[in-house]
């Protein structure tokens, strides 16, 4: 029949493994000036942390209590049970091996594509009964632009059109398509290696001209001139 571990000895493998977890953290938001009084706790608020949430915030509690009130009567006032320290390690793997945004998108397979050869009022169309809000434009297998629904305005509106008929093609359109044209809204590359929780972030901030980050494209290295992967809008991360 095994021994169990003494007190001292899981102590002790707790508060190493907890240093690590920090450790790692740190280096992780190297980047994040943060709002968090540290980065457990950082890490802890974050939707990164998905279902560990509790446990995270169970094992930051008996972390605090042994740093600061570590034994009386030379005893520890607490001992981390073998439930804990697995979940810390869990933690920890998590931390080590984080998810990649790639896989919270539309798949390159299943994304919805226009080309510019496209008829326009079809595309519209699709986008109404589905509830997309967005479709890339591509040509060559490369993104030439978004149609977006503010996009289609601004070309209704700006070029005096009455009205649009099935002879319309997205290429009537194609100065308004490419995202840099977009005036109230941008658009983020990034590559097959990005972090669920640095997209997550990304949809969080506004750009230098207040824009919202509508959309994200997941390319091979992050560059516009390459196929996308995957798709990521911010209901992608919601929940996640």
């Amino acid at each position: 029949m095994s021994k169990k571990p003494a007190a001292g000895s899981r102590v002790d493998e707790f508060l190493d493994l907890y240093k690590k977890l920090e450790q790692l953290l740190k280096l992780a938001y190297s980047n994040d000036s943060g709002r968090f009084e540290s980065v457990v706790t950082r890490y802890e608020n974050s939707r990164e942390c998905g279902d560990w949430k509790d446990e995270l915030s169970s094992i930051r509690d008996i972390r605090n209590l042994l740093q600061h009130n570590p034994k009386i009567n030379n005893r520890y006032i607490v001992t981390p049970s073998d439930d804990i320290i697995n979940a810390l390690r869990a933690i920890i793997e998590q931390v080590e091996s984080p998810r990649l945004a790639i896989y919270y998108g539309v798949p390159e397979d299943k994304i919805y594509k226009a080309t510019l050869g496209s008829g326009l009022m079809k595309v519209m169309n699709v986008m109404k009964d589905r509830g997309f809000s967005h479709i890339p434009v591509v040509e060559n297998n490369k993104l030439y632009g978004v149609l977006s629904s503010y996009a289609v305005l601004e070309f209704i509106t700006e070029q005096g059109v009455q009205i649009l008929t099935e002879e319309t093609k997205v290429r009537d359109m194609k100065n308004y398509l490419p995202v840099e044209k977009h005036k109230n809204e941008y658009y983020r590359f990034m590559p097959v290696t990005a972090k669920f929780y640095e997209a997550d972030e990304a949809f969080e901030k506004r750009d230098e001209r207040r824009r919202r980050l509508v959309c994200i494209f997941i390319t091979d290295h992050g560059r516009p001139d390459e196929p996308i992967r995957s798709m990521l809008t911010p209901w992608s991360v919601v929940g996640k």
